[in-house]
């Protein structure tokens, strides 16, 4: 399903035969990229891959994810975003899981989201029972800076809104991923500074560069 076709740009409904290119875009765009793994040693692409493989086909089958092609560069795929349903026992898997993870760097991202969510509390602070949520987005790194993943978002939350979604949620690692969230009208209800998210020692899991200080949660009524 085609959600915008513009100036050579088509945005559609992510399908589990594209994962075999989403999969690698994620590891070229998105898990180095995003804030908990730049500069990262160890490669969290390849950690838990089966299972990892596994959770984001069985999330692509619900048709909330996108996927942006360039037909002005080989058809070549410059943005992704996948997305899920989202409810109170759903989150509590998930949360039960990212405890029980071992601490490479998957699992400590996983971590750091779920205790975010948490602390979010946004089923109770929003009074909804199930929400539409985000898990990555990205864009190719020719693309950025000229408005994709705003459209990208704009046709994230269209598509929420015409499943019946009451609310949008996004935990945003990155500065630019919630400026431009904020832009388009998102509210930030939580934030975690990466300081103050420290170990057991008493240091910080993730020492991100500037200008990513927080990790955000940020929604929309849809």
């Amino acid at each position: 399903m085609i959600l915008s076709q513009l100036n050579g740009i088509t945005i559609r409904i992510m399908k589990e035969s594209d994962y075999g290119i989403v999969k690698p875009f994620m590891r070229d765009y998105f898990h180095y990229d995003e804030p908990m793994g730049i500069g990262l040693q160890e490669p969290i692409h390849l950690q838990n891959e089966a299972e990892v493989d596994k959770e984001y086909l069985s999330v692509i089958k619900q048709g909330l994810s996108i996927v942006v092609f360039d037909e002005n560069n080989k058809n070549l795929l410059v943005g992704i975003a996948v997305a899920e349903k989202m409810d109170p026992k759903i989150m509590e898997k998930q949360h039960k899981e990212a405890e029980e993870m071992e601490p490479n760097a998957l699992g400590r991202s996983r971590k750091m989201v779920a205790k975010v969510e948490r602390d979010a509390n946004i089923f109770e602070r929003c009074g909804v029972s199930t929400y539409m949520s985000l898990i990555a987005i990205s864009v190719h790194a020719s693309m950025r800076g000229k408005g994709l993943l705003a459209q990208l978002s704009m046709c994230l939350l269209n598509l929420g809104r015409s499943r019946g979604f009451p609310l949008f949620i996004g935990c945003s690692s990155s500065y630019y991923s919630a400026r431009t969230a904020m832009n388009q009208g998102l509210e930030c209800i939580h934030s975690q500074a990466y300081a103050d998210y420290k170990d057991e020692q008493g240091r910080p899991v993730f020492n991100p560069p500037a200008p990513h200080t927080h990790m955000r949660v940020v929604a929309a009524k849809l």
